[in-house]
């Protein structure tokens, strides 16, 4: 079975804190790899999903299980074998790369004849997509050989 992050996260925030020894808040973000406010959000799923008690001591900015609620052992273990299940699922998954290469796009506004506007729209219709995608195609289609054919008559005397 697949952990979602917010899954894996509490698992191993319950692992770390099964020693019933107090664990520094830092040790916990780097290696739950989180900020503060998501560490805050995963102490409170485990006390709540679990009746865990956790104690905070300010002095030592480090938490502490100090009543295990419905952890048990069996639960710990359970817990362990998932994240190691999940681990190895994370590793042979992979099997190709995704490239998401886009060109960036920036929002313009036009003001455009309706016969031009009723034109674009058709041409969405007709190739099934957006007028931003239909005026893309017009513009790759046409702007360089309309660009070449005023630079030729310019320089013509």
């Amino acid at each position: 079975m697949q952990l979602n992050t917010r899954q894996a996260r509490i698992y191993k925030l319950a692992i770390l804190l099964s020693a019933g020894k107090p664990v520094s808040a830092d040790k916990i973000i780097t290696e739950l790899d989180c900020s503060g406010p998501t560490l805050t959000r995963v102490l409170k799923e485990l006390r709540e999903s679990y009746e865990a008690e956790i104690k905070y001591r300010k002095a030592t900015h480090s938490y502490q299980l100090t009543a295990s609620g419905h952890l048990d052992k069996k639960t710990f273990r359970r817990m362990q074998d998932a994240l190691a299940a999940n681990s190895e699922l994370k590793t042979s998954e992979t099997v190709s790369r995704v490239y998401l290469d886009k060109e960036k796009k920036k929002a313009v506004s036009l003001s455009l004849k309706m016969s031009v506007l009723r034109k674009i729209d058709r041409l969405s219709r007709v190739t099934e997509t957006t007028r931003s995608e239909a005026v893309d195609m017009v513009v790759e289609r046409c702007i360089d050989d309309l660009v070449r054919s005023i630079q030729a008559s310019k320089q013509k005397p």
